[in-house]
């Protein structure tokens, strides 16, 4: 029986970033699919950090996480943090098109590890010309009232789901918030396909 994580990303959260490879990794050789889904972790424009302000802690934190992980990541040199409103339409429009891997593969690098404005649209239509996608057709998709109206249902299933921060993992009734290590999220896999066949898990493996 197919496991189905999903995870409640954002495209300028360095542990969303970061997070993926370890999901990656964690769901690799299993019956298990994984659903990437839109957060907006800074919707509100007038509340945009600049990005001295949210780098402040990388040292401590997001460096030796991607140390361990083997993972390339920059400070971008921005002066404030962009809107991902346009980023997670995109992903919407490559979604329905089976390329929602690679975009958000190409979206996270552009920005992490060449310092993007990813929340401009010709930085995305770039990347969508290097996931193969239509430029005409994912141009419509960014000033479109119907994708944003998708995107905004999107948003809803996150409130619904009682989503507040980014990243966060649903795994059947388990919800993980933050950047958990492959361990933690492969024990979380286990426990649940352990719940779908006896209806409980023995002991506290599973807490």
């Amino acid at each position: 029986m197919t496991i189905k994580l999903k995870v409640y990303s954002d495209y300028t959260c360095p542990y969303c970033y970061l997070a993926e490879t370890a999901i990656e990794r964690a769901a690799e050789y299993k019956d298990v699919s994984v659903e990437w889904k839109p957060f907006e972790v800074h919707p509100d424009p007038s509340h945009h950090k600049t990005v001295r302000e949210w780098s402040r802690d990388w040292e401590a934190a997001v460096f030796p996480h991607a140390r361990e992980l083997g993972k390339e990541i920059m400070v971008p040199d921005l002066p404030s943090l962009p809107n991902t409103s346009l980023a997670h339409i995109g992903f919407i429009y490559a979604k329905e098109r089976a390329k929602d891997k690679l975009y958000s593969q190409l979206v996270f690098s552009a920005f992490f590890k060449q310092g993007k404005d990813i929340g401009n649209k010709e930085v995305l239509v770039q990347i969508a010309a290097q996931t193969g996608l239509d430029r005409t057709g994912f141009l419509q998709a960014l000033s479109s009232k119907g994708y944003k109206e998708k995107l905004e249902r999107e948003l809803q299933e996150a409130r619904a789901d009682q989503i507040t921060g980014a990243p966060t993992i649903v795994i059947g009734e388990r919800v993980l918030k933050g950047l958990y290590p492959q361990a933690a999220i492969e024990k979380a896999i286990r426990c649940t396909i352990r719940d779908q066949k006896m209806q409980f898990c023995e002991g506290d493996e599973c807490h």
